[in-house]
């Protein structure tokens, strides 16, 4: 699914930055403001990476456990970088563009994928197709990455205590799913 989400928002950067008054969007996107960099910006955006390198520490070092000694890691990572890079930057030509043209508050955060992306959609021909298979898809991407997270424990516990994966994952599963 990946492939198709990366597809799809590849039609959907060609859709954005194509809208009237989308040129706004890219100069907002794509032109640093230095002077907004302030003591607190720097120590939000610490706040983040140190958030997101320890729940990330977990599952690499789960992951990398599984490794062969085939396996070149500084040309995986090197992949991985760049492909998460280019993705980030597509996803702000998809949206940003997408938010001037269409006259929303770009500090609107995280919620403008689910105001801006709709109404690209809705000008698109075959947008509710689209608009239905890019949020299915973003649903099994963020649901691969709570499977990340959850192999972390489960691969601890069966390597701990000699147990079945199965077991485990139901039962580390249910109790995530009730909390």
């Amino acid at each position: 699914l990946m492939p198709t989400l990366l597809i799809i928002l590849i039609i959907l950067v060609i859709r954005s930055v194509t809208l009237p008054g989308a040129e706004k969007g890219i100069a907002f996107f794509m032109t640093p403001d230095f002077s907004r960099i302030t003591l607190q910006s720097v120590h939000a955006a610490l706040s983040q990476a140190f958030f997101s390198i320890s729940v990330g520490m977990g599952v690499m070092i789960t992951y990398g456990s599984y490794i062969g000694k085939t396996d070149k890691l500084p040309g995986d990572a090197a992949w991985i970088v760049g492909i998460d890079a280019g993705v980030a930057l597509l996803a702000g030509l998809a949206i940003l563009p997408a938010v001037f043209a269409f006259g929303m508050d770009p500090a609107q955060g995280p919620g403008l994928i689910f105001v801006t992306l709709p109404a690209v959609f809705a000008q698109m021909p075959g947008g509710y197709l689209f608009g239905t298979m890019f949020f299915v898809m973003l649903s099994v991407a963020a649901l691969t990455s709570a499977m990340s997270l959850l192999e972390v424990v489960v691969a601890h516990i069966t390597d701990e205590f000699n147990i079945g994966r199965k077991p485990i994952v139901l039962t580390i599963g249910g109790i995530m799913f009730l909390l």
